[in-house]
């Protein structure tokens, strides 16, 4: 058994059952109801939910322990564990016995390449053995999928809530933008749309004022790897080729040429940027109108801007699917860490699945993703009606509306959501993937501000910084760290 229960603990839950016990048998005549005979079970349970997303899992949590674990004799215990990042190093951590860790806890969220690497230390439970064939059914088949490590078929990811991609807009700025130039919203279905949308809106602004080259950038985006990921995928060639648990790295320079003349490009010429820690934070003080980034995300579009001199204004916003490359089927990203369960004895176990299986019946989980911006996984749930019964009950923001909306709709067949498969030092993989290009990018954006300053046009410092050698320079040290960390 992977966690330490504390005397102390043990006692206050033998008397909350008690307790309830008590309580239920003077209702009832002195009937059983279900509860266990058994001692109580403690399932301790790690996550990265923060804000909102948090307040909504302890709600829930909450109300679990007041019903079915009180029925059961099941408390589940929560613990935020900072942001995502935070959360996988302290599981890694735990699982290898690190000195100074906490010990494993019997659930904790993960992404698959956390989850993989608990996996190949035999430290996870089969999820799928507690889970009839309906039950299996009724969950999005890609999302179980996801979790299936194991040629048998072992499932080791529940997933409880996922999330994709959703274009988001300012839509108060847009509107002149688009009044002047005749600039449509339609121009948002490509990457190259997208891209010529960009320049015209640099354009634009740099004709406001009597400076030259001071136009303002219009797009950014969190989570470059997924930019490089999809577009790879979307384009003929997984960056990552996972064949029995072996990965073969697929880097194809056509597609790679044609992800930096889409990103690079627009960057160092100042029509894309990337200044907060995320894009959300660029939209609130009007350095970007739009951006891509998680459906989870979309709670953080900003409502009022305010620019650097103190002017606040409010605005109101519209969500849209994810570019996609011109030609190209759509595609967009799945992600959203699911729940991996760790090996101890079957009660444990059990007690675990007992609670993620209630937590993501439809009725829980909607209230859960209206509240925090993931998407439902059961099929059930997945559906427009579904969310419009749900969100009657609860007053929500409307980029999150939008952005759930637009998430089930891309779920529901408009576009094929993909993941790469999981991997020994993935981790390691995603952030060379998430940050050469993003550091290329930001690097010689810098070297054209200092030429423009020496005096050059923006045209010509770009001419000397864009070169083909440059992304030929890129594109090897791209290939030599990802051979690096793939090992």
């Amino acid at each position: 058994m992977f966690m330490k229960k504390s005397g102390q603990l043990l006692l206050r839950l033998t008397a909350v059952v008690l307790s309830v016990s008590f309580v239920l048998s003077g209702c009832l005549g002195g009937k059983r109801t279900g509860q266990s005979s058994k001692a109580p079970v403690s399932i301790s349970i790690w996550h990265y939910y923060n804000g909102v997303q948090k307040q909504s899992f302890d709600d829930l949590v909450a109300e679990f322990n007041d019903t079915v674990g009180a029925e059961q004799g099941i408390v589940v215990e929560a613990y935020n564990k900072g942001y995502v990042n935070d959360l996988s190093r302290q599981v890694i951590a735990a699982a290898n016995q690190d000195v100074g860790a906490e010990e494993v806890p019997d659930v904790f969220a993960a992404y698959a390449d956390t989850a993989y690497e608990v996996y190949r230390r035999g430290m996870t439970a089969d999820i799928g053995a507690y889970l009839t064939e309906e039950e299996k059914n009724s969950y999005i088949p890609a999302y179980m999928e996801e979790g299936r490590f194991s040629k048998n078929g072992q499932t080791v990811i529940f997933p409880i809530a996922k999330s994709t991609e959703v274009f988001m807009l300012n839509t108060t700025d847009w509107q002149p933008f688009a009044e002047a130039t005749g600039a449509s919203v339609e121009s948002f279905a490509t990457w190259e749309g997208l891209a010529e949308v960009a320049e015209e809106y640099y354009r634009w602004t740099d004709s406001l004022t009597p400076e030259k080259d001071d136009g303002k950038a219009f797009f950014g985006r969190d989570a470059l790897a997924n930019y490089l990921l999809i577009g790879s995928y979307q384009l003929g060639s997984e960056l990552f080729d996972v064949i029995d648990g072996q990965v073969f790295l697929r880097i194809d320079e056509e597609i790679m040429r044609r992800l930096w003349d889409n990103y690079y490009v627009p960057y160092v010429n100042g029509y894309y940027t990337a200044i907060g820690r995320f894009r959300s934070d660029d939209a609130k003080t009007g350095d970007i109108l739009a951006l891509v980034g998680s459906s989870a995300g979309a709670p953080y579009f900003p409502g009022t801007v305010t620019l650097s001199d103190g002017e606040a204004y409010e605005v109101e916003s519209a969500v849209y699917p994810p570019p996609n490359f011109a030609g190209a089927k759509p595609s967009a990203v799945q992600q959203g860490a699911g729940m991996v369960v760790t090996k101890s004895e079957p009660r444990r176990e059990a007690a675990a699945v007992t609670f993620l299986k209630w937590f993501t019946r439809p009725e829980q989980n909607l209230r859960f993703c209206l509240c925090s911006g993931y998407l439902p996984v059961t099929k059930a749930a997945n559906t427009q009606e579904a969310l419009e019964q749900a969100a009657d009950n609860q007053q929500i923001v409307t980029p999150l509306k939008q952005a759930l909306f637009t998430g089930i709709e891309m779920v529901n067949g408009r576009y094929q959501l993909y993941t790469n498969q999981a991997f020994e030092k993935g981790d390691q993989a995603r952030s060379v993937v998430n940050l050469s290009l993003q550091n290329r990018a930001e690097e010689d954006r810098e070297k054209v501000r200092r030429l423009m300053d020496q005096g050059l046009s923006r045209q010509k410092a770009v001419a000397r910084v864009a070169t083909d050698q440059a992304f030929q320079e890129w594109l090897a040290d791209f290939t030599r760290e990802l051979e690096a960390a793939v090992g």
